[in-house]
């Protein structure tokens, strides 16, 4: 019988796997609840005599602190008054412990038989092979398997190491790379492992030697540094496994001069692929990846990739995220009073959804223990601004890794927002580079698209459309803030991009004059700065911007409605701190006071709003009319309203006219409505059909049995929902938040 640590376990995953232990042995159904305070039911069952039993699991490190605990339980017990009572305990008990355990609960545990101890759990176990297949983390983690570790050239072979692993293992969550890693194994003997830095490719690494040592390998080799190693350790009829952890990370660039370097890990990995008895795990970051296809030929030519195995961050469910948040909660030992701080309001939700969510993140508050350094009712404000600005992810890799173009690619990339069409960058990058031809680097096409495989998968992702663009995206939101972040106080920086700009997107993208979240505030001589370059594009504007588009296939296509918003940022942001910009504001607008476009609608009325209207010449009537011409939604109409400030009289001649009648008609009635929009609609429609005095009774009317429909249809599919009776399909559609709000109850007894 194999001695596992059963405290490899967090309490909910200990109470799940008694729960699979006890079906096993008592051959019966066992209901799980949720954890946290579960007022002394843990799981149940009642059996043919309808004798109601509860089970209590507890996860303890020794029998003092369980029975500390277990004298807590006794009036729970009491008054829920069951037939009979279960204890399992992860620790060691002796015959006098289970007595002992037995009178503080009589008459409910009617036999020592009841008390499952450690010893008592692991011997069912290890008749039960499933259950311990399933339960990963035990034999992954058990001593045997470390030892085979430690005892081979890992890691210099230090206890520190080995610690280090076993504390992994307690924070893995298992996902679906762990699977497909291991489907790729079977096909290949090799693996790549790759992606942005921070998502676990180490942590992936590790678990898949130790899986793969758990189950007939002999012998584990850790290449610190080259691939000669792997040469030097490889031994015939022995069964080893091989890792090369970020095998071309800190050494790449000087590994670049290196001659036949690539033949080296090509020939390894082609010798590995003809060994059935070996296994090669290598890792590595997505664009370090890309920069070694450039480098090295005999990558391309053996399309190595062919055994990638990507960790996307997108494929994680809400439910991993919040495991892995979970476990390091857990195991990091932090002060009662600051946990209290993350639960309460359920905050921790909001680094769960957080568009920065990273591993890394946690891994880094965790490391440096932030709650010595705040106030318990500051800790999850100080654990978001680790999320609001991701440094500890992506600073390292982008001063280190890239090289000054790519550097500068990003930060303009920065600028335009995103999604952005690639042509668009390349226009940009250039435009950048000429202009600060001090920095020394040239442009050239080949160089940027060397630049951009090389940024793919890691800080960029590409998407081509049916028309045959591509499409520039961020490969997580959190490059973009860390972007930002990077840029604040790097005036010089700042001041170089400025004279740079050649769309209207890029004065507004991530620079204002104000504070703004998410925004650097420019300073007055780059605001000044931004000024002489809006005026050096004189009337010669144009967008990047871009939009989605899905219909019979993806397709993104330019707004080129841009000008009103882009003409009320500048008046929002920046008119009230130079003069420049404030007479281009003017000029501008006065060249499109009769609105033409099909958005920005708001910013058209805001400017009208707010700007001094004595300075133009208007045609009140044609604009409202212009206006309403070039609306398509009731939120237009409902918009329209504003005018009323704006032009008092005219606006309530035109409400009157049979003109307005007639556009007003057109645009409710011609505006398709979807099925789930109808009951909002009616209510909106209401209101416009009231103020206007439009007589569209008969269409009300139509809405509100079009909704009546959907209503019926929607509730016809939650009472089939309901009928259906299955345990597992309840189980597999229970409400996400519920059961990550049920996961971390758990940190409340802690």
């Amino acid at each position: 019988m194999t001695q596992y640590d059963l405290n490899i376990f967090s309490p909910s995953e200990f109470e799940e796997f008694c729960r699979d232990i006890l079906q096993v042995k008592l051959n019966i159904f066992i209901e799980s609840f949720k954890t946290g305070k579960d007022g002394g039911i843990d799981l149940r069952f009642s059996t043919p005599e309808n004798k109601n039993v509860i089970i209590q699991s507890k996860r303890y490190k020794d029998i003092t602190s369980l029975k500390n605990n277990l004298k807590k339980e006794v009036p729970k017990v009491k008054k829920l008054n069951p037939s009979s009572y279960i204890i399992t305990t992860s620790i060691g008990l002796s015959p006098y412990n289970k007595e002992e355990i037995k009178k503080l609960f009589e008459p409910y545990i009617e036999s020592t038989e009841n008390i499952y101890g450690k010893d008592d759990l692991l011997n069912i176990l290890a008749q039960n092979k499933k259950i311990e297949e399933k339960y990963y983390k035990l034999w992954i983690a058990s001593t045997t398997i470390l030892e085979k570790v430690i005892h081979n050239k890992i890691y210099n072979q230090s206890q520190f190491e080995l610690q280090e692993i076993k504390n992994q293992t307690k924070l893995f969550v298992q996902n679906e790379s762990f699977h497909e890693a291991l489907k790729i194994l079977d096909k290949y003997r090799y693996i790549i492992i790759s992606g942005i830095p921070g998502i676990g490719k180490t942590t992936l690494s590790r678990i898949l030697t130790q899986y793969l040592l758990s189950n007939g390998y002999d012998e584990f080799i850790y290449l610190s540094d080259k691939i000669d190693d792997g040469y030097t350790y490889f031994k015939e009829d022995k069964k080893q496994v091989f890792l090369f952890d970020d095998f071309l990370g800190k050494n790449f660039f000087e590994a670049k001069s290196l001659q036949k370097n690539d033949d080296k890990i090509v020939k390894f990995i082609n010798k590995i692929k003809d060994s059935p008895d070996k296994i090669l795990i290598l890792a590595t970051r997505e664009y370090i990846l890309n920069q070694a296809k450039e480098v090295y030929e005999a990558f391309k030519i053996h399309d190595i990739e062919i055994a990638k195995c990507i960790i996307d961050l997108s494929t994680y469910t809400k439910i991993i995220k919040a495991k892995i948040l979970y476990n390091h909660l857990f195991h990091g030992q932090i002060p009662e009073e600051y946990l209290n701080n993350l639960l309460e309001f359920d905050n921790y939700k909001k680094l769960i959804n957080h568009t920065n969510y990273n591993p890394r993140i946690i891994e880094t508050f965790i490391k440096q223990k932030i709650w010595n350094n705040c106030k318990p009712v500051l800790f999850f404000n100080t654990i978001k601004g680790y999320f609001d600005n991701p440094q500890s992810v992506w600073l390292y890799s982008f001063e280190n890794s890239l090289d000054k173009f790519s550097q500068y690619t990003l930060l303009v990339l920065s600028t335009l927002g995103n999604p952005v069409l690639l042509t668009d960058l390349e226009i940009a990058v250039e435009s950048f580079l000429l202009k600060n031809s001090k920095l020394g680097i040239n442009f050239d096409s080949l160089t940027f698209s060397k630049s951009i495989r090389e940024l793919e998968n890691t800080f960029i992702k590409t998407i081509l459309d049916k028309k045959g663009d591509i499409v520039i995206e961020y490969q997580n939101p959190s490059i973009y803030d860390f972007l930002v972040n990077y840029l604040k106080d790097k005036n010089k920086i700042i001041d170089d991009l400025i004279t740079s700009f050649i769309f209207v997107d890029q004065f507004q993208t991530i620079f204002s004059g104000q504070e703004l979240f998410g925004k650097i505030r420019l300073k007055q001589e780059l605001i000044d700065s931004l000024a002489d370059k809006l005026i050096e594009l004189e009337n010669n504007y144009k967008t990047c911007r871009i939009y989605k588009i899905e219909v019979n296939g993806l397709q993104f296509t330019k707004n080129y409605d841009y000008i009103y918003g882009f003409i009320n940022y500048l008046n929002t942001h920046y008119s009230i701190y130079n003069r420049k910009i404030k007479e281009f504001i003017y000029n501008s607008f006065n060249q499109r006071l009769i609105f033409t476009g099909y958005s920005y609608h708001s910013d058209y009325l805001n400017l009208l709003g707010t700007l001094e209207l004595s300075k133009f010449k208007i045609d009140k009537y044609l604009i409202l009319d212009s206006f309403l011409i070039y609306s398509y939604s009731i939120y237009h109409l409902e918009l329209f309203e504003s005018f009323f400030s704006i032009f008092p009289e005219k606006y309530q001649e035109y409400i009157n006219s049979t003109r307005f009648f007639a556009l007003a008609h057109r645009l409710i009635l011609e505006e398709n409505i979807k099925d789930e929009e109808t009951i909002y609609y009616k209510a909106t429609l209401e209101t416009v059909n009231a103020k206007y005095n439009l007589g569209l009774e008969n269409h009300i009317n139509e809405i509100e049995i079009l909704s009546a429909q959907f209503d019926s249809y929607i509730n016809h599919e939650i009472d089939i929902t309901s009928n259906m009776k299955s345990d597992d399909y309840f189980t597999d559609n229970l409400n996400e938040d519920v059961i990550i709000k049920e996961i971390f109850n758990g940190l409340k007894e802690l």
